[in-house]
């Protein structure tokens, strides 16, 4: 067998599924997504992988209009389109799970790898999302943590929008970068010279 005939999926299957997905930029607000489907989506992305299997990640999600708006007014990507937004998630990690200087960073990692879980699984039942960073200074964290009752114990990794797509909704411009540009497959022995 080749590696190729060893996946558990059609590859063909998988590629138009990754290749199927963009960010979202435009929703149908009449569409709203139960909550049953958002309970699935996020325990099914507590497969994630991470550090040791802490599994320190966490997905809080709003979705009524108020709550939806007030969020959305903290961050500043989604201008022109956040009125259509439905539901947010906040994807956060709780501190308390990694020490010291060796662990600084896992967190985001961590954090990410579950925030992109769930954006394939969103994929995967038909919604559309959208990543609207979190680059924010600690002042306007606070106020996010006030507004939205995250504990001052987890870091706020990200925003995701989701909901289902608009009919005819566009796709933003963004050209793939080559499998060259990405992928340096390095073939000699570690410590040989080139």
């Amino acid at each position: 067998f080749s590696d190729w005939d060893r996946h558990a999926y059609d590859a063909d299957a998988i590629d138009r599924f990754v290749g199927t997905r963009h960010s979202v930029r435009n929703y149908d607000l009449e569409a709203r997504v139960s909550p049953e489907l958002i309970r699935h989506i996020v325990a099914a992305a507590g497969t994630t992988p991470s550090v040791c299997n802490r599994r320190s990640y966490r997905a809080h999600y709003f979705d009524t209009p108020e709550q939806v708006a007030a969020i959305l007014a903290l961050q500043n990507g989604n201008r022109g389109f956040g009125h259509t937004v439905p539901g947010v998630f906040i994807v956060t990690v709780r501190r308390s799970s990694f020490v010291g200087a060796g662990e600084r960073n896992q967190r985001w990692i961590d954090g990410g790898l579950f925030a992109m879980t769930l954006v394939w699984l969103c994929h995967a039942r038909g919604l559309g999302t959208c990543f609207l960073n979190w680059s924010q200074t600690n002042s306007r964290t606070d106020q996010l943590r006030a507004l939205a009752d995250i504990p001052a114990t987890e870091d706020v990794i990200t925003y995701i929008a989701v909901g289902y797509p608009v009919d005819g909704h566009r796709v933003a411009r963004s050209p793939l970068r080559s499998e060259s540009d990405i992928l340096v497959h390095h073939r000699r022995t570690p410590g040989q010279p080139a």
